[in-house]
């Protein structure tokens, strides 16, 4: 039988588990058109979930190892943290330090950029149309931060791949006769139709990139989680307690996906 405590983490593994890569999911296959726009906010949503919590592992395994094995209250992981992603992150790269992993929590400016929209969706941006209906709104458009995040991504393909979606953009236009339309961009910005085109088919070559920097922000937690794991386990032998801890980072194997293998994944469904 086991213990209350290691069902609740491992129940938290998985819904982490499911929550990160239904997001990297979603946002390898969004896109600006009708059929896909809708998979920007699914992945926003998982992701915020999946990132929240799984910092949220990391804080109650490190409050049981400062602490005598017990976890800390509910006003100590809410209240302390709430939904601010970003401050959660800059505590667990504080313990990575301490730990002295190899690995640091350290982000470059895309990776940065995407923190700070996640934890503006966490923090009420994921009910920016209900606000805007009803005129209360405080937090800007998420769609409009993620625009941004796409932008990063897209000025860091190669110049030639940009320059040929580009030259199919004005063909595929010219061809259909639409070159004085235009079309509404996901954050309500009219651009024209090549506009369109190409943002389109650059988003298709850009999210790759961008699902590979929410996995370069997130490989250091498996071997924190693992050391994590690894101390409790040795503490509770050492009380003569039996161990009621998972290895939480065997939850996480696609975190250690090699960046050729994450550029080319279509879809991430993960076969233990």
């Amino acid at each position: 039988m086991f213990s209350q405590n290691y069902r609740m983490l491992s129940q938290e593994g998985h819904l982490t588990l499911s929550s990160l890569l239904g997001g990297l999911n979603s946002i390898r296959n969004s896109n600006i058109d009708d059929t896909r726009r809708g998979l920007f906010y699914s992945g926003l949503f998982e992701l915020a979930t999946g990132f929240e919590r799984l910092m949220k592992i990391v804080l109650i395994l490190e409050h049981q190892l400062k602490n005598n094995l017990n976890n800390p209250t509910n006003e100590e992981l809410r209240k302390s943290f709430g939904h601010n992603i970003s401050k959660l992150y800059e505590n667990c790269s504080e313990l990575h330090k301490s730990y002295g992993l190899r690995e640091e929590l350290k982000l470059n400016s895309k990776q940065q950029k995407i923190l700070t929209t996640l934890t503006e969706f966490a923090k009420g941006s994921r009910y920016y149309n209900l606000d805007v209906l009803t005129s209360s709104s405080k937090n800007e458009d998420p769609l409009s931060l993620w625009l941004s995040v796409i932008d990063d991504h897209i000025w860091g393909l190669r110049n030639d791949v940009r320059t040929k979606l580009q030259r199919d953009s004005i063909l595929v236009v010219d061809r259909s006769g639409m070159g004085g339309s235009y079309q509404q961009n996901i954050n309500g910005e009219w651009i024209s139709m090549i506009d369109f085109y190409f943002l389109m088919s650059a988003i298709d070559k850009a999210n790759p990139h961008i699902v590979w920097s929410v996995i370069e922000i997130l490989r250091p937690f498996h071997s924190l989680l693992w050391h994590q794991c690894d101390e409790l386990h040795e503490k509770y032998a050492s009380q003569g307690k039996e161990n009621e801890i998972p290895y939480m980072f065997e939850f996480f194997p696609f975190l250690l996906t090699p960046k050729s293998s994450a550029l080319r994944k279509k879809q991430w469904v993960w076969k233990s």
